[in-house]
């Protein structure tokens, strides 16, 4: 069973990069939902291992993101339920996987917690207006 985390959706508007390239992109795109690569060096590590993971179609487990590293199960598992929270990861049994088949597809599913989320709150915001008259 999948645990269930509160999302925050968190969207930063930064410009692109000038010059891009695929670790370019991918920092860029980490600082647009909040996780600065040059802030947390460990947070951007790990996004990159499931990335990897994710294109070979499996998941991965924070232990083997901690061998041949100086890094701790606990950290790890901290970064995981922080990309949970943000909404781009899942945990599948003992392995953590992007949301989606593709990054590109788990961003549209970020998009649709977003667009639901607003649905909402449009509605309560209709409701209160129409209470306020």
């Amino acid at each position: 069973m999948t645990q269930r985390y509160v999302r925050r959706i968190v969207i930063f508007e930064l410009e692109a990069p000038k010059k891009p390239n695929v670790q370019e992109e991918i920092k860029w795109l980490c600082r647009c939902l909040g996780l600065d690569p040059d802030k947390d060096r460990l947070a951007f590590e790990i996004f990159l291992h499931l990335l990897a993971a994710n294109r070979k179609g499996d998941g991965i487990k924070t232990i083997d993101m901690t061998k041949n590293s100086n890094v701790t199960q606990a950290a790890v598992v901290y970064h995981m339920n922080m990309f949970m929270r943000s909404g781009l990861v899942e945990k599948r049994g003992a392995k953590y996987f992007l949301r989606a088949r593709t990054l590109s597809e788990t961003m549209a599913e970020v998009e649709t917690d977003f667009t639901r989320r607003m649905e909402l709150l449009k509605h309560i915001a209709r409701n209160i207006d129409e209470q306020m008259v």
